[in-house]
């Protein structure tokens, strides 16, 4: 959602914090879920795609089969970018 909502560079920056925080949850679906995320983020921010980019693929290697699923997805929208 946070992807489709026009926001100030400050809020963009929340934002982005936010979801990388979540990141670190405990819940696993909060963790697949803010992966979704900041993927629809960078997507649309080229400034923060490199770092994404290695944040998924860490996480497309270490974490529950959903976020590896999940990651090899993402990472293959944003390197086609």
């Amino acid at each position: 959602m946070f992807s489709r909502l026009a926001l100030t560079p400050c809020e963009h920056r929340a934002v982005v914090a936010i979801v990388r925080e979540d990141l670190n949850d405990k819940s696993r679906i909060v963790r697949t879920f803010s992966m979704q995320a900041l993927a629809d983020i960078a997507a649309q921010d080229a400034a923060l795609r490199r770092a994404t980019v290695k944040q998924l693929e860490k996480l497309a290697r270490t974490g529950t089969p959903a976020m590896q699923a999940r990651g090899h997805k993402l990472l293959a929208k944003l390197k086609a970018k």
